[in-house]
């Protein structure tokens, strides 16, 4: 794992776009009661466990995961294992961001959709499961699926170089600032000489640059 992901505080994908705290909702991954017909909220560690499970059942040859490899990146404090520990307060961000490989590759499954850690954790092992089952039908279908989730360097990846130095654009006019994007975004493409950290560092630069210049 690059060192740029840290398991505490969160390190979220700059890609990815965050869920407005307005629209964060209650989860529904809750646990049915031995002794009921009710379901109660999920802990921590049994979400956490929940993640862990369903990574060590990929099963096909070259897909199982390094459990050394996992960080569960979030606000929350750590044990000593680098996992997030239970017993603690909701902190402001809910989101989580789980990092493995899987066949030597990096991936990523981010989730900030519900109002506590333990109900974006339990629905990134449901995406697992359902990643899962995709497997049991095909490499084709299972890598298709995948792809959404590879992982993008860590936001402080583009140490001293603002949006503006990636884009080589300092004004305010967003049309502009795209045109520069797209420059850039081909220049610093595989294909055309660049490489894969220079393409995600342009392209985290136009999400930067629309979040300031949209505001």
């Amino acid at each position: 794992m690059t060192d740029t992901i840290t398991a505490s505080p969160l390190c979220w994908p700059p890609s990815r776009p965050r869920t407005p705290a307005s629209e964060r909702q209650h989860g529904r991954f809750g646990r049915r009661n031995s002794n009921s017909w009710g379901r109660s909220e999920l802990t921590l560690a049994q979400a956490r466990d929940r993640v862990i499970e369903q990574l060590g059942m990929f099963t096909r040859v070259g897909q199982k995961y390094r459990h050394d490899d996992l960080i569960i990146s979030s606000d929350l404090k750590l044990r000593n294992d680098g996992l997030p520990r239970s017993g603690q307060h909701q902190p402001d961000d809910p989101g989580v961001a789980v990092y493995f490989q899987l066949d030597g590759r990096q991936w990523c499954i981010p989730c900030d959709n519900y109002l506590r850690i333990e109900d974006n954790l339990a629905a990134v092992a449901a995406t697992l499961e359902a990643l899962r089952t995709l497997e049991r039908h095909g490499s084709a279908m299972f890598e298709a699926a995948f792809t959404g989730f590879t992982a993008l360097p860590g936001p402080d990846q583009v140490v001293g170089r603002t949006w503006r130095d990636v884009l080589n654009y300092y004004g305010s006019d967003l049309a502009e600032a795209k045109r520069r994007y797209m420059q850039a975004r081909k220049q610093a493409h595989p294909d055309h000489g660049g490489s894969t950290d220079q393409y995600h560092e342009v392209e985290t630069a136009w999400q930067q640059a629309q979040e300031e210049l949209k505001s």
